[in-house]
């Protein structure tokens, strides 16, 4: 089952990533500004905003087989679209289509770790989980401007095709692993006593600590959304031609499977909180070092993005598992929440970082992102507080 999620989260990585590497491509050839790029870069968070919360009342409802199955079937018909927009109206909505299918799958993954995993493994299994999207990234990363870009007579439509023939192919695996996995193991598809739809999540609102990790999760998606789309652009602002930026952008994301594979484990329950702080702050000093003239500094900032950013989700993650309230009943509602308070910053970083990188460059737009990340440091510690106190109130 751990292997099935594996490819729908792989799936999930492909499509989020696979434009990076050709939005100048795409820009130049459907003429378009780097703040409309960042509002198509911005536009399947948009939806994902919306539907996050549906979301988790849906996996807790329909299980995960299904649930999951909805979400494969909807990541291809993106990722199948996106190649054939003409204009600007079309590429947002193919992108936009995504956000339908995305927080199914965000949401679906804690979920299935929370059911088929006990509490020592949920570490390492989140942590192989997180590898999935980091590589499902990396492949147009470093395949796009170097392989099927010259493959394919400099086509960003036929590169795309390419990765969209892949997300297909995970439906059909999908289902038929969840399927083997039901008749293995019946009753492990739902929960048995799932949360009442958006009840679960009301209650669950009402926590100072989830309300807390929400902001910590807006912080760390709005940090983490604005690279994902913009990275190979800052790099090649760095003076590295696009093929190259390709390279470093995909060695972040590699670096980032290390961190996710490795650290989760490393990482002790009651230093999770302390731990997830500490990575928002590397993420703004790695911001810095992005703006300081030299490529050894470009080097260090990108390794420190790289092995943070595969640590942040997946700790971050653990921690709402632990949260007050949260068990195996509203994971899903958990989860929505979770996620629909990060896609609020998924939303806006890559438009902001766009809008800001048309007024001042790559630079305004880094120092925007080592803003927000160093307040969600701060905002991090205060998650410990909120814990306890509502341990002593229980």
């Amino acid at each position: 089952m751990l292997g099935a999620l594996w490819m729908v989260y792989f799936s999930f990585g492909l499509a989020v990533f696979s434009i990076a590497p050709l939005v100048e491509t795409i820009r130049d050839d459907l003429g378009m500004s780097k703040g409309a790029m960042g509002t198509v870069l911005g536009a399947w968070p948009l939806v994902y905003l919306a539907a996050a919360l549906p979301a988790g009342a849906l996996v807790d409802r329909l299980g995960l087989r299904r649930s999951l199955g909805i979400a494969t079937a909807i990541i291809s018909a993106s990722a199948l679209l996106r190649p054939a927009a003409d204009s600007f109206i079309e590429l947002f909505g193919a992108v936009a289509l995504f956000g339908l299918g995305g927080p199914l799958v965000s949401v679906g993954a804690p979920k299935l770790v929370g059911v088929w995993f006990d509490n020592e493994e949920r570490a390492l299994a989140m942590g192989i989980t997180m590898t999935a999207p980091a590589l499902g990234g990396v492949l147009p990363l470093v395949t796009a401007n170097s392989v099927l870009m010259p493959a394919f007579d400099q086509s960003w439509r036929s590169t795309l095709l390419v990765y969209a023939f892949i997300t297909v192919a995970v439906i059909a695996f999908w289902l038929i692993a969840a399927a083997v996995a039901e008749r293995v193991a019946p009753g492990t598809d739902r929960d048995v006593d799932p949360a009442p739809g958006f009840s679960g999540a009301w209650e669950l609102l009402g926590r100072r600590a989830v309300q807390l990790m929400m902001v910590v999760a807006l912080g760390m998606f709005f940090f983490n959304h604005s690279l994902n789309g913009w990275l190979p652009t800052v790099i090649e602002d760095r003076g590295f031609s696009s093929s190259v930026a390709g390279y470093l952008a995909g060695a972040v994301t590699a670096l980032g499977i290390i961190g996710a594979l490795f650290g989760t484990r490393a990482i002790t329950e009651g230093s999770r909180i302390a731990a997830m702080a500490t990575l928002f702050a590397l993420y703004g000093v790695a911001t810095i070092l992005l703006n300081v003239d030299g490529k050894p500094a470009t080097f260090v900032g990108l390794a420190i993005i790289g092995l943070s950013k595969g640590l942040a989700v997946p700790v971050a993650l653990l921690v709402m598992m632990q949260l007050p309230g949260v068990a195996q009943r509203n994971m899903g509602a958990a989860g929505g929440l979770f996620f629909t308070a990060g896609e609020a910053g998924g939303v806006s970083g890559p438009i902001l970082f766009g809008v800001f990188s048309d007024i001042g460059g790559s630079t305004a737009g880094l120092v925007l992102l080592a803003g927000v990340t160093f307040a969600t440091a701060v905002l991090a510690l205060f998650l410990r507080t909120a814990m306890v106190g509502a341990k002593q109130l229980h």
